[in-house]
């Protein structure tokens, strides 16, 4: 028996290159298939560039030149300053020479101008030395002074130049017995007659008085002398020669 090949329609008779081409644009369009050692790396997440990236590359670091410069410039700064202090530690001004310890911490001590006052022990008289009457005609002038005992009792015995540096011959007249007493200033030098007070006095109780008066020269003499020139000088004469040292009166 023999066999029969079964005739191949031909609408089914392919052409080798159209098989072949076929399969390769099967094989073109059919997916790959994943291999077992190779493994694709996971999908990378969406990250937002930053401003450098950006605008370009970062910036470099400043260069260890300028850190150099403002080194030095420091080390000038500190070195002028210490140069100034130097300096200035190197003046010396001289110091004053310390003050006298204070024997109270709040009032100093005054100084004393003028010399203490000889008091005489007995009444100067006027015919002490020689003198003269006031020249031309004086001036008067009211004075009111309180005096206590010590001042009418030093104004009562006068004063007696004993060198030629005491300026003033003063002595006194009275009191007669309403207590009335007269105290006249001469230069010792001349004995010309300068001024005279008029004190009256307590011959009952204890000593006090009360200057009322003055009297003195205001002509050429004196360059015209005025009132307040004349009690000025009195007030200086009894305070150095008489130790008196007057009130502050009208």
């Amino acid at each position: 028996m023999s066999t029969f090949e079964t005739p191949i329609p031909l609408s089914r008779k392919k052409s080798i290159f159209r098989r072949f081409s076929r399969r390769e644009s099967g094989d073109c369009h059919a997916p790959p298939l994943p291999s077992p050692t190779m493994h694709s790396p996971p999908p990378r997440k969406l990250q937002r560039r930053s401003a450098v990236a950006q605008t370009g590359l970062p910036t470099p670091p400043d260069s260890p030149n300028s850190f150099i410069i403002t080194n030095v410039e420091t080390q000038k700064q500190q070195h002028k300053q210490s140069k100034s202090v130097t300096h200035i530690q190197q003046v010396q001004l001289p110091l004053r020479p310390s003050a006298p310890r204070r024997n109270d911490s709040h009032h100093s001590p005054k100084p004393d101008y003028h010399h203490t006052p000889i008091q005489p022990s007995q009444r100067v008289l006027s015919t002490a030395l020689p003198t003269s009457p006031f020249p031309g005609t004086p001036l008067i002038r009211p004075w009111n002074i309180f005096l206590p005992p010590s001042q009418v009792f030093a104004l009562y015995l006068g004063f007696l130049p004993r060198s030629m540096s005491d300026k003033w011959f003063i002595y006194s007249e009275g009191p007669d017995p309403a207590g009335k007493l007269k105290v006249h200033f001469h230069r010792s030098w001349t004995g010309i007659k300068v001024a005279e007070l008029f004190v009256v006095m307590d011959v009952k109780g204890e000593g006090a008085g009360k200057l009322v008066g003055i009297k003195w020269n205001g002509g050429l003499d004196t360059n015209s002398m005025t009132e307040e020139e004349a009690k000025d000088m009195i007030r200086t004469t009894c305070d150095w020669v008489l130790g008196v040292e007057l009130e502050e009166g009208s």
